[in-house]
């Protein structure tokens, strides 16, 4: 399929290609998501935050939102997209202003650790679509980062990931700023 193709099909149509591991419609799923991402920014810049930070955050997000989207829930993917964003810039700026984020400390998990119940977008995240886009990350990422990202996103934090993997904070730290780096070039 070319790259014009592409631009003509729908957010919908682009999930489900997402879904059986097309790395072009990921990644021109996140471009177009990248208006998303900018507004709800704009909704939490101030001077106690990095814009780049909070973008982070958000790209981070809106790759969540595409994994875990489901267009038979009536929302579009935009929408889902913000609110899955929202979300996670809230929990951000919620954990750095009660000190839980530091220079040296974890950054949101991927998982949504406020929910007390499993939600549909927890159940449909663990699906096999998640795990067929996960392993479009393996051509994107080194396999270090690759390692450290998929422990993170399965909840553990900088310290469990250092203890199971062996690398030292610093170095999962790192490899994390990668991976945001990476996913925030795709955008």
């Amino acid at each position: 399929m070319d790259k014009k193709s592409y631009h003509k099909m729908s957010d919908e149509e682009l999930v489900q290609l997402c879904k059986v591991c097309d790395d072009k419609a990921l990644t021109l799923l996140i471009e177009r998501l990248g208006g998303v991402i900018g507004n709800c920014v704009d909704n939490f810049s101030d001077s106690r935050f990095e814009r780049e930070d909070l973008v982070q955050e958000g790209l981070v997000a809106s790759f969540r939102a595409i994994l875990s989207y489901d267009s038979s829930k009536g929302a579009s993917l935009r929408t889902f997209a913000g609110v899955c964003i929202t979300n996670a810039l809230k929990n951000f700026v919620k954990k750095k202003d009660n000190g839980l984020i530091t220079a040296d400390a974890d950054f949101v998990p991927l998982v949504d650790e406020t929910a007390g119940e499993t939600t549909t977008e927890d159940e449909y995240i663990s699906s096999e679509n998640y795990k067929n886009l996960r392993r479009s990350l393996k051509e994107i990422l080194s396999e270090t980062e690759y390692k450290v990202f998929s422990l993170f996103a399965e909840g553990l934090s900088y310290s469990e990931i250092s203890k199971k993997t062996g690398q030292s904070f610093k170095s999962v730290d790192t490899a994390m700023q990668r991976v945001r780096k990476k996913l925030k070039n795709i955008l």
